[in-house]
């Protein structure tokens, strides 16, 4: 089945039975405000005038319940249900994306298992081009001929290999290719970046990073870009895990924080109570008792969407802005979302 969605002042596009209406968009050619695809950003936000769709999980952040309620819509998480017809929203403060979406070819060169379920994969550019990004962004990435995915980038922009960093699933058909069958020398297609919860260069006060889970990605990427740009405000990165054993990377924040006074990191557990003099505890409570007074912040948060979503309603009634809280809930990805209904 197909649904026809005016686009008020646009045109009329076709939306396939179970799509969502902003990669439609995008595929039938508009040209439709969009950051993030995956419902954190709000920079895809529309009005429904007529019409009804289905919400894919998005971050309340993006789109509060108020608006909810006065017919507004997230085009990157909304699945037509009859025809519609929705208006662009065209006051939406957005963040111009500087680096081109390019589409270039990768090749594996390193696998590693570092947790019971989380893989970390590095490629090598095979193509004539440059990736850039900035810090904190994220990719699709296409393996052989499966549907592609998101990913962000946990290294540093300046360094020529990408990493990326997978929690396999047992019902995600693209983590347990990559965990059971990918092997070094594949070649991998790469499309980006995009996102909009990336490292503000310009910013002159101090940092925070909260990581759970493969959040840990961006946010590493983030205190990677912070140290080589020399930044000198102090940088703190919270880092939550059930257990001990699910943590990994310490040693890459150890040696950030040896290595620069400003740097800090704390790692917290959630599921124990004392181990190896390890905090334990939830990571918006560690924050709140270390840090009494957020004036100046910019926050980072990435990781599973409670704990995200826990820290987006906390630090607006800290005093932070809205505009100073940088959020990436992993929500599974669109394609995901169909797959698993």
């Amino acid at each position: 089945m197909t649904y026809k969605v005016d686009i008020s002042g646009i045109r009329i596009i076709d939306v396939e039975d179970g799509d969502c209406i902003l990669e439609s968009a995008l595929s039938q050619g508009i040209d439709y405000p969009h950051g993030c695809r995956s419902g954190n950003c709000g920079a895809c936000k529309s009005k429904l005038i007529s019409g009804e769709v289905d919400m894919m999980p998005y971050s309340e952040f993006a789109l509060e319940d108020s608006e909810k309620e006065n017919m507004l819509i997230l085009a990157c998480r909304s699945i037509p249900k009859t025809d519609c017809n929705i208006k662009i929203i065209n006051n939406i403060e957005q963040k111009s994306i500087e680096h081109d979406i390019k589409e270039l070819s990768y090749e594996v060169s390193k696998i590693s298992k570092v947790t019971k379920d989380i893989i970390t994969i590095k490629l090598s550019n095979i193509s004539n081009d440059k990736f850039d990004f900035f810090a904190g962004q994220y990719a699709e990435l296409k393996f052989n001929n499966l549907d592609s995915r998101q990913f962000s980038m946990a290294n540093c922009p300046s360094e020529k290999q990408l990493e990326f960093h997978v929690k396999t699933l047992d019902e995600g058909l693209i983590s347990k290719y990559i965990s059971e069958q990918l092997s070094v020398g594949e070649k991998v297609k790469i499309t980006g970046p995009y996102g909009n919860s990336y490292l503000r260069e310009n910013h002159k006060g101090p940092i925070l990073g909260i990581a759970g889970g493969t959040g840990l990605a961006p946010i590493l990427s983030i205190a990677l870009a912070s140290q080589e740009k020399k930044m000198k405000q102090p940088v703190s990165i919270y880092i939550g895990a059930r257990t001990e054993n699910d943590f990994y990377y310490l040693e890459q924040f150890k040696k950030l924080s040896n290595n620069n006074p400003n740097f800090n990191f704390f790692p917290i557990i959630s599921d124990q109570t004392k181990v190896n003099n390890i905090r334990t505890g939830l990571v918006t409570d560690a924050v709140m008792e270390d840090i009494e007074d957020f004036d100046g912040f910019k926050v980072y948060l990435a990781g599973p969407p409670p704990m995200v979503e826990a820290a987006e309603k906390l630090f607006p009634n800290l005093g932070l802005r809205k505009n100073d809280i940088h959020a990436d809930a992993f929500y599974n990805k669109y394609k995901e979302f169909k797959n698993n209904e």
